[in-house]
């Protein structure tokens, strides 16, 4: 790629790689400065809409994954016709970005046993962590997916790209990894199918094959199906991985892992290797720290006194079935009735046993004709039907502090700018209807009365509200506080489903994005600032070191605070990139496509460079994601 590029917010600064996902890029933001991955999605997915509602419903859980050896996804942005993921650059000791991969083709010497303890302890971590937040699936675990970071002592890696191959589909993910191999040994495929004259280069051929087979290798048989998959897949991959790294090779037909473990290797990797990867997806592992832990502590024992305690964790096999009473009565029965309405039987022995005949005696029920009775009669019992309760959540009775809102008369508009970015032209004209607007950004203090009211941080489809450690409020032992002198100040951390939940409770709603910027230029349709032709550090709060209370400037001629600058403020639109060029073609009261990826962010922040000041410049991020930057004000209809 050219130098100096730009794809939406972010310079392009090199291409580090070209995977089954797409082109991977290095990136710097243009504003703050800071390294992230790019990860650019195919053409053809980008525009396909079912694709893209897909996208939209899975990002969500992706982004939400918190873990120290997993990569963070920190935003999805559309530009230039394509998605793209952005996450953490995570880079070696040395500054380079570096793979498992290319860390083991690196190494003169093979792993020592406490290093791969410590390397799949890592990543057994990530993957127990995911699969316990709502089952969230890797889906591609595999060499080059893993990451080698700087840190502490000893290797630390880091899982990059999970979920992905979920929202890209099993079958595109292999039908690409078939097309660049394809390509690359010159094959086209076409009704007759035709072979490259020349020969492609050995030292090529080697590599290409060992990325084809690393993709290959580490689907499980039930990927390869393309049948429905969950954690199970990522459990075999973890396998894939374990026997790679002790012997070099990726699993074929019967694998005789016993020759290739170093002797001094105490583990028993290969009772370890041959579970996860089972043929079978219900006979492998469902967890796999409690197993490493099993492993670790057999590692230090010496050979001499060393046994392998039974792994934990792993589905046990069928029991062999227990003979059954005549007449049959089910197992599961004879279990609930003798746990349910059978005493138990207590034997006591006192007297030997004596092989001579004694008196007889009194004849007692067999203990299967008491299960057959206990069984008839539990069979006729009538049955008691207990109507099922939701869980309700306590709502505390707690009352809002409403914001003044000023009113913004019916008519028609400008917005858009012909001279900003691609995304704001073209200027046009549009017409709304009379609606109220709070006069300053929602406060520190009003959003702690709405989460006193919730009791959590959650809403009743448990997105997050807010971020406590990326705003002004505190939870400590249950009770909310405000840090010192920042009550007046806007909330932020907020998400827009933090925004939408609030609004709703004061019984308002979100502005649209052609609402907010109709109010923020206040009256002046031809001027880039609400200002003028150009705004100064003192006409509003940007490029500058934190928030400032509301009110702390000059009102525009609405009567309206802070619209630029300060804080982000959530709208209630969709973002869509092309979006002012429908807006032109329908003009009235435009409210956004009908759906989209992210949601509009509009007016700037305290640390935003002038140029974001404008009235027209539009910023978005996905509906879940938390800033320091983001907060909100609310509208209402003018009735």
């Amino acid at each position: 790629m050219k130098e100096q590029q730009i794809l939406g917010d972010y310079r392009i600064l090199k291409q580090i790689g070209h995977g089954s996902l797409g082109k991977v890029l290095l990136a710097e933001h243009r504003f703050i400065k800071k390294t992230y991955v790019l990860k650019v999605l195919p053409e053809e997915l980008s525009s396909d809409r079912g694709f893209v509602q897909r996208f939209e419903e899975e990002v969500n859980g992706i982004a939400t994954l918190e873990h120290p050896h997993i990569v963070k996804i920190h935003n999805v942005s559309f530009a230039e016709g394509a998605y793209f993921l952005v996450s953490d650059c995570i880079v070696d000791s040395i500054g380079e970005t570096t793979n498992l991969a290319q860390y083991m083709s690196g190494r003169k010497e093979r792993l020592r046993e406490e290093e791969l303890l410590r390397l799949l302890s890592q990543i057994a971590s990530a993957l127990d962590y995911a699969h316990s937040k709502e089952k969230l699936c890797h889906l591609s675990l595999k060499l080059n997916n893993i990451l080698v970071g700087k840190g502490k002592p000893g290797i630390e890696v880091y899982l990059s790209d999970f979920g992905l191959s979920k929202v890209i589909g099993a079958g595109a993910v292999i039908s690409r990894c078939f097309k660049a191999m394809a390509e690359a040994l010159g094959v086209e495929f076409s009704m007759d199918e035709k072979y490259t004259p020349t020969p492609v280069e050995t030292h090529k051929l080697s590599k290409l094959n060992l990325s084809f087979l690393q993709a290959y290798a580490f689907l499980a048989p039930e990927q390869k199906r393309l049948e429905d998959v969950g954690i199970a897949a990522d459990i075999y991959a973890f396998g894939v991985l374990t026997y790679y790294l002790i012997t070099g090779l990726f699993p074929e037909g019967v694998m005789d892992i016993s020759s290739h473990i170093p002797i001094e290797y105490k583990c028993d990797w290969n009772r370890l290797i041959s579970q996860c990867m089972s043929p079978s997806p219900e006979k492998r592992p469902q967890m796999l720290t409690p197993i490493l832990e099993v492993l670790s502590k057999g590692s230090v024992s010496s050979p001499e006194t060393f046994t392998t305690p039974p792994l934990k964790a792993v589905v046990p096999p069928d029991p062999e079935p227990a003979p059954l009473p005549k007449p049959p009565i089910p197992v599961e029965a004879k279990e609930k009735v003798e746990e349910r309405v059978l005493e138990p039987v207590l034997m006591q022995v006192t007297e030997p046993v004596s092989a001579e005949p004694t008196a007889p005696m009194s004849i007692t029920p067999s203990k299967d004709e008491k299960y057959e009775r206990a069984l008839t009669s539990m069979l006729h019992r009538e049955p008691v039907v207990t109507q099922y309760q939701p869980e309700q959540r306590e709502k505390r009775t707690v009352e809002p502090i409403q914001s003044e809102m000023g009113v913004i008369q019916a008519g028609h508009f400008m917005r858009g700018s012909n001279d900003g970015n691609r995304d704001e032209t073209p200027q046009h004209q549009i017409y709304l209807d009379s609606y109220a607007i709070d006069v300053h950004a929602v406060t520190n203090e009003q959003f702690s009365r709405f989460l006193e009211h919730m009791g959590c941080e959650k809403d009743q489809n448990y997105n997050d509200l807010i971020r406590l450690k990326d705003s002004r409020i505190n939870r400590i032992t249950g009770k909310l506080s405000i840090e010192s002198g920042y009550a007046k100040h806007p909330v932020v951390g907020v998400t827009w489903y933090g925004a939408v939940g609030y609004a709703s409770w004061v019984g308002k709603r979100l502005p649209t994005e052609a609402e907010w910027e109709i109010a923020a230029r206040g009256g002046q349709e031809n001027a880039p600032y609400p200002t003028g032709d150009s705004i100064e550090k003192n006409q509003a709060n940007f490029f500058s070191a934190d928030t400032t209370a509301a009110k702390s400037y000059a009102p525009n001629a609405y009567g309206l605070y802070d619209l630029i600058g300060n804080v982000y403020e959530w709208c209630q639109d969709w973002y869509g990139y092309n979006y002012y060029e429908t807006s032109a073609q329908e003009p009235d009261k435009p409210k956004g496509p009908i759906q989209g990826v992210y949601r509009v962010l509009r007016g700037g922040c305290w640390k935003s460079l002038r140029e974001d000041m404008r009235c027209s410049h539009r910023h978005r991020n996905n509906p879940g994601t938390v800033n320091g930057t983001y907060g909100f004000r609310c509208a209402s209809d003018a009735s």
